[in-house]
């Protein structure tokens, strides 16, 4: 029995391979298609239970079945990623009942297509003929408790209130991601009755302009304007962002994020989303600022000393690198020293400090304000404090090495939401997610280097920037796009925690009525 046990083991391993071939395959064709890490182990380890529970079928139509349904997933998500360089989103799945117009597209897109369908056809031909000859040990009700496996997914989103876990990952194998992404819709959205909301597709004109030879966007965490001395906090936090302001070439104001939680933050703000129950933008990534710096000839950077899992399906194969580091935010300005500057890069630098515990992320020779043994609020203030000046630090440090190329380099700065530290105009609130202007207070920064002329410094104007939305269309002009949504009418929103807007969201038309919101 041991020895039967053992070979059932092999052969689900092998089975295991045969789901995995599009996905090896499609890693040698495209290497941005994929980021390998630790987390995978669990879903080897997942999909190896699935092939073993599949082997142990009695009935071959039942394993063929099981098992199609399976390569299904990869190949949904391979097709997909053929074509429009993304992987699909949980609001996507959705799309599926549109059967005509997606016939009607097949016929186009076949030519960008042909790899994972070929890949498909020969691994459903090799499924056939290994599972007609291979059952080595028998698994009584085992369909029963595959589909009740299955099915975990999907039960487990209806009970979620964040499609955060389901969103994509450039961490994950196909067949998880597609598996995440119809849970979701199965779970969450299938059965719910949300308003149907129609929005007109954004417009993308391109326009001569100069355009830096570099670009550098510095994505802050939980970095709020209301505590940088810069914009006038009494306590000393940002001591090289004022000496830099005097030079003339750092530009700085305040604004409002585009969300309260970094995983709705970050991609709505990269993809221009206004809209909160529009998720086109999610889906398209037509006006993802890293898409249009890809398309624009840019060398694209995305470097983080957080985690991939938390910007869902915001990277495609517009991407040239992804990084992630474990380590202090240092670590990224050090990967300055890795680029070749001789070429055109957009750079995106993901920190991880002033995320809670603040002392975590800050090393210890930044800790000038006292907290150890502090009541509870002068410990979260002090050691929040003391973030800010590691953040001022880094900033300094990107700042000098663009003030050392020889081609102009343009450095934009914000932070992902803002941060409540139990102060009386925050209510005596600590951290973000709650949806209240308080949390939304971020400092938006521009710094360019000697080198650059006034064709591309004149494109730098904040006075009209008050928020994510307008800072990220001024990044993309300063690319030389024009991005023109037909949908604006003088509002603007923050989005709650869930992406399509379904979890609330608020409006407001300046960003002076926002900060009046956060007395």
């Amino acid at each position: 029995m041991l020895k039967k046990l053992g070979f059932h083991l092999f052969n689900s391993m092998l089975l295991s391979f045969i789901f995995l071939l599009p996905d090896f395959i499609f890693m040698v064709i495209n290497h941005n298609y994929f980021y390998w890490h630790l987390s995978v182990i669990k879903e080897l380890a997942a999909l190896l239970l699935i092939s073993f529970l599949i082997l142990g079928i009695e009935k071959f139509w039942l394993r063929y079945a099981f098992a199609i349904f399976i390569t299904t997933l990869s190949f949904a998500q391979l097709f997909h990623f053929s074509y429009f360089h993304s992987y699909i989103m949980p609001y996507e799945v959705g799309l599926i009942d549109q059967v005509a117009e997606i016939l009607d597209t097949l016929s186009d897109v076949i030519g960008y297509t042909y790899i994972p369908l070929i890949v498909f056809i020969v691994q459903l031909v090799i499924l056939y003929f290994f599972l007609k000859k291979t059952q080595t040990v028998r698994i009584p009700y085992g369909w029963a408790i595959l589909s009740l496996l299955l099915l975990m997914g999907p039960i487990s989103a209806h009970k979620r209130t964040r499609a955060y876990v389901y969103l994509p990952k450039s961490t994950s194998f196909s067949f998880k991601n597609t598996y995440v992404a119809l849970s979701w819709y199965l779970g969450k959205e299938l059965f719910a009755h949300h308003k149907k909301h129609h929005f007109k597709p954004y417009k993308i004109v391109e326009h001569n302009v100069t355009i830096p030879k570099n670009i550098i966007f510095i994505m802050g965490e939980s970095l709020t304007a209301k505590k940088m001395s810069l914009f006038g906090y009494p306590k000393e936090t940002t001591p090289h962002l004022e000496e830099w302001a005097k030079s003339g070439r750092l530009l700085y104001t305040w604004g409002v994020s585009a969300g309260v939680t970094t995983d709705v933050s970050v991609p709505t703000f990269f993809t221009l989303k206004r809209e909160p129950q529009n998720t086109d933008p999610l889906i398209t990534n037509s006006t993802n600022l890293i898409r249009l710096a890809h398309q624009k000839g840019y060398i694209t950077h995305y470097i983080t000393t957080q985690t991939l899992f938390i910007i869902g399906g915001l990277l495609g194969d517009f991407t040239d690198h992804k990084k992630v580091y474990k380590g202090y935010d240092q670590l990224l300005v050090e990967y300055l020293d890795q680029v070749d500057f001789n070429k055109s890069n957009f750079i995106v630098l993901h920190q991880r400090n002033s995320h809670s515990p603040y002392e975590k992320y800050t090393p210890p020779q930044f800790y000038k304000y006292s907290f150890r043994g502090k009541p509870y609020h002068e410990y979260i203030l002090n050691s929040y404090l003391d973030s800010i000046l590691y953040t001022d630090y880094i900033y300094n440090e990107i700042f000098k090495k663009a003030d050392n190329l020889k081609e102009c380099t343009v450095v934009f700065a914000t932070s992902d939401h803002g941060e409540m530290t139990g102060e009386k105009d925050e209510g005596g609130k600590y951290g973000h997610v709650y949806l209240g202007f308080e949390d939304t207070i971020v400092p938006l920064l521009v710094y360019y280097n000697k080198a650059c002329p006034v064709s591309v410094t004149k494109e730098l104007n904040l006075s009209h920037i008050i928020n994510h939305y307008t800072f990220g269309k001024m990044v993309a002009k300063v690319m030389g796009y024009k991005i023109i949504n037909p949908n604006e009418n003088g509002e603007y929103y923050v989005n709650g925690v869930d992406i399509a807007g379904n979890k609330g969201f608020l409006r407001y038309k300046s960003k002076y009525e926002a900060w009046k919101g956060n007395k």
